[in-house]
């Protein structure tokens, strides 16, 4: 796979269970299922969006920087960049999507628990809302030490993956505690 295809499908997996997580702890224990699946499905389709332009604009930016580099480098007096802007737009696009892609992924996967025991007619939140961390934090983890080649490596980066969503959840939980009792 492309190194940047691969960077937009961590990007967006991350950024869909990191925005997933913070929202349902911050949410969940202090309100009903409807009010935390309907938070967690808008962040996650805002939150796609969001990257699906940002990565667009930031491809294009630095499709730009690499035009002038080249001209710079090559002293190129028919320099023509619109034979590499329209097949890099193509890529700038195809990323886009894929970031906006995985990053409804990742929203999704923290919504799972909550949409089954919905469902299911389940009461209590608290054990859908350990159920979606749980399943986010392994997600995580795997995330985090893909890239790493030894076993040790790879269980360190993983851990530390792991360490950051639990910083955010347990942040998100204290906020969402907080805006209760304020609120």
């Amino acid at each position: 796979m492309e190194k940047a295809r691969l960077r937009y499908t961590i990007l967006g997996l991350s950024d869909g269970l990191f925005l997933g997580i913070g929202l349902s702890l911050g949410v969940s224990f202090f309100h009903t299922y409807s009010l935390t699946f309907a938070s967690i499905l808008l962040v996650g389709i805002t939150g796609a969006l969001s990257n699906m332009f940002a990565t667009y604009n930031a491809e294009n930016f630095a499709t730009g920087q690499q035009m002038l580099e080249y001209r710079e480098a090559l002293f190129l007096k028919e320099y023509k960049p619109n034979k590499i802007t329209k097949g890099k737009a193509k890529k700038n696009i195809g990323y886009a999507f894929r970031s906006f892609l995985f990053t409804m992924i990742g929203s999704l996967i923290v919504l799972a628990p909550y949409a089954t025991f919905y469902l299911n007619g389940q009461s209590g939140i608290l054990p859908a809302s350990i159920i979606s961390l749980a399943i986010s934090l392994i997600v995580l983890g795997f995330i985090g030490s893909y890239n790493e080649e030894e076993l040790h490596e790879k269980i360190m980066a993983g851990l530390k993956t792991i360490g950051i969503g639990i910083a955010i959840a347990a942040l998100s939980t204290l906020v969402g505690f907080i805006l209760s009792i304020v609120l």
